[in-house]
Parts: C-alpha cells; sequence; structure tokens
C-alpha cells in the first residue's frame, strides 16, 4: 500500500519577472496609492457618530435638571 504523502516539490528559488509584465512601473515613487473611500471614512463616520451620541446624552442630561 503507497502511503499518501504531499507531493515534494523542487529546491528552486522562485524567479518573479517584473520587466516583462505590462502593469509593472519602473519607478517606484510614481506609483499611485488607490485606497478605498470606504476605508478612509469609515474613521470618520465613526468619530461623527460618536460625538453626536455624546452631545445628545449631554443635552438629554442638562434637559432633565430641575430649573433654578
Amino acid at each position: 500500500m503507497d502511503s499518501n504523502l504531499p507531493v515534494t516539490r523542487e529546491e528552486t528559488a522562485l524567479a518573479l519577472d517584473t520587466a516583462t509584465r505590462p502593469e509593472a512601473v519602473p519607478n517606484p515613487q510614481e506609483q499611485q496609492v488607490q485606497q478605498n473611500l470606504a476605508v478612509a471614512l469609515l474613521p470618520l463616520a465613526i468619530i461623527a457618530f460618536l460625538v453626536v451620541s455624546f452631545v445628545a446624552a449631554a443635552w438629554t442630561f442638562l434637559a432633565a435638571l430641575p430649573a433654578r
């Protein structure tokens, strides 16, 4: 009965040929960073929600104080 072992690969290093790819950029300084807009606006939305919730809580607390 043959043992069920994983296939072994040859011990060769992987080489990435970036010069022949059409999307290769020769100068790393010219690369454009494309950040997802939702990722950029998520912290802003969280901060805005916290500010609005604290203002509403403070308003509710101050409105419940007895009048002088």
